[in-house]
């Protein structure tokens, strides 16, 4: 075969990839959640997780949080909470469609059922996403770790990350 062919035959493998997960993922979570076993294999931050499922590695953003940043006051707690409770875990993704980066939209279910989105609104290391998210059990779980004091909002003002992202590109 010639250079040409063989590139062609890549290229259009890869889009076949591409379009096949595309497809298989929900463009809006009121059409169908999808569910997928999966296994963590690497923590970018709070609320970006690498996931194999489907025979390749996915980029996870946790649907309706957002944790702090690097650098952010809480951005490593945050972090290692997630290292320590999802990283080499089998877990369940709850798959909701993609995000403008491409990135798959999803609650992660850890084993015996606990939802790691939920988990780190809890321990006040994420945010709800008010811009993105209208689920009330988020809306219940951020308002009790605020009462508490938990995490993040033990600090009189915190900054949230959409926030502390525009202050620091300035």
């Amino acid at each position: 075969m010639n250079n040409r062919r063989v590139i062609f035959i890549q290229i259009f493998r890869c889009w076949s990839l591409v379009l096949a997960l595309l497809l298989s993922v929900p463009l809006h979570a009121e059409q169908n959640e999808e569910a997928w076993p999966g296994k963590v294999v690497a923590v970018h931050d709070g609320d970006t997780i690498r996931v194999r499922f489907l025979n390749r590695v996915h980029v996870i953003r946790l649907k309706g949080i957002d944790a702090p940043e690097h650098g952010q006051p809480y951005g490593e707690e945050a972090t290692q909470f997630v290292r320590k409770e999802a990283l080499g875990q089998n877990i369940t993704l709850k798959a909701f469609g993609l995000d403008k980066y491409s990135r798959v939209l999803a609650e992660v279910i850890l084993p015996f059922g606990r939802n790691l989105n939920q988990e780190l609104v809890r321990e006040g290391l994420a945010w709800r996403h008010k811009r993105y998210s209208k689920d009330p059990i988020l809306k219940s779980l951020e308002s009790q770790a605020r009462k508490m004091r938990r995490g993040l909002w033990a600090d009189d003002h915190p900054v949230a990350p959409w926030t502390w992202k525009r202050q620091t590109k300035r």
